[in-house]
């Protein structure tokens, strides 16, 4: 069974993103709560939530699906076995070593939880590079950023650099969108049109390196602290921009599709983010957070559930089914991105509650995809074994 496991990144890392949102979340839930206080870490409470989010879920998917995208557009081989392996071990000690890390040197913290990005970087870059694989060539370099803003994390958490690790992490996260925007235009159309060959799509190509220089320039505003209204303006124009894109998509064609169109609603949902925090920085500040949890439970939890499911199907051969499970599972997700984003406008006396209900099913949707797809990594015929 290790030999199968280890033989393919989407096997390993798929389900442990899977994993880190399942127990990290709830632990979160119970934090901001008040049913505990128990976090032995260097980062607070909030700090720690948006890290483990980040560089723990969101960068397992990240990491499992290029180890396994990048063979099919190189023809070179991922990491796997051994090496994958303790790739594995790495990301579970980093979850580990951040909880703890006020109970551990500085260095060591920092060593074991960082240095999982670079390692994963030299699994890919030589493949990329040395085919002349130029249409990726920015990957390696972007993956080299998000391993930064880890690091500075990091080092603004133990008063390493005066700058405030919430702008590193609102960075990352801005990245993660950023990376959702370039590879989910790439295959939600894609498959569209290979499903409606007769559907005729629009797409505008000065959108898309809009829409990525729209999002850079906040990625600058927000680390160096720019006046809300440049920020505004730039969120402004990344949310025109990816409403444009989708409109060409036609992606409202696969509504009775759930595995197609979850990653149409997952795009609309970096939108819905950007138009909230374009309202937030010109209006109300205190709307920003909900921007940033459209971009992280709708966006986010949409493209990651949806994408890992096509992934882990596709890659085993099987029929690309929208069985009740996998459809509860994408409804769960977008569930939880509505309790926690948009219902708490009307029911600010129902905070709390809400909060809750925002986490259960968001817990419940990452625990019925462990049910439905951890039998089918493990599974020796998918290999053709």
């Amino acid at each position: 069974m290790l030999k199968i496991l280890f033989s393919a990144g989407f096997r390993v890392f798929f389900p442990l993103a899977a994993i880190g949102a399942v127990l990290l979340l709830p632990c979160w839930v119970l934090l901001i709560t008040g049913y505990t206080d128990y976090l032995p870490s260097t980062f607070s409470m909030t700090a720690w939530h948006q890290h483990e989010m980040i560089f723990g879920v969101f960068a397992s998917v990240i990491i499992g699906f290029l180890f396994t995208a990048v063979p099919n557009w190189t023809g070179k081989p991922s990491p796997s076995g051994l090496p994958l392996a303790l790739l594995a071990v790495l990301w579970v000690l980093g979850r580990l070593a951040v909880f703890y890390s006020s109970t551990l040197p500085d260095i060591i913290t920092i060593v074991i939880d960082v240095s999982l990005l670079p390692l994963a970087i030299m699994g890919i870059a030589p493949a990329i590079f040395k085919t002349g694989n130029k249409r990726n060539y920015f990957l390696p370099i972007m993956l080299t950023i998000f391993a930064g803003f880890n690091l500075c994390s990091h080092l603004a958490a133990n008063g390493m650099i005066n700058i405030d690790e919430n702008n590193f992490f609102i960075a990352a996260l801005l990245f993660v969108v950023m990376l959702m925007n370039v590879i989910g235009g790439r295959v939600a159309p894609s498959f569209l049109k290979n499903k409606y060959p007769d559907l005729n799509l629009t797409n505008y190509k000065l959108v898309l390196p809009l829409s990525m220089i729209s999002i850079v320039a906040m990625m600058i505003c927000i680390i160096g602290e720019a006046p809300q209204y440049i920020t505004g303006t730039f969120s402004g124009l990344a949310a025109l921009l990816i409403t444009l894109r989708l409109w060409g998509w036609k992606g409202w064609v696969a509504l009775s599709d759930p595995l197609m169109v979850i990653l149409h609603i997952g795009i609309l949902w970096i939108a819905i983010g950007f138009y909230i925090m374009t309202y937030a920085n010109f209006v109300d500040d205190s709307y920003i957070i909900l921007s940033y949890h459209a971009l992280s439970v709708g966006a986010a939890g949409s493209l990651t559930l949806g994408m890992m499911s096509r992934a882990i199907i596709g890659h085993s051969g099987l029929p690309m089914n929208n069985e009740f499970i996998i459809t509860s599972i994408l409804c769960l997700v977008n569930l939880a991105a509505i309790t926690r984003i948009i219902a708490p406008i009307f029911f600010v006396d129902q905070y709390t509650m809400l909060l809750s209900i925002s986490g259960i099913c968001w817990v419940l949707a990452y625990l019925l995809f462990l049910i439905r797809f951890v039998p089918t990594v493990i599974k020796a015929k998918s290999l053709g074994l």
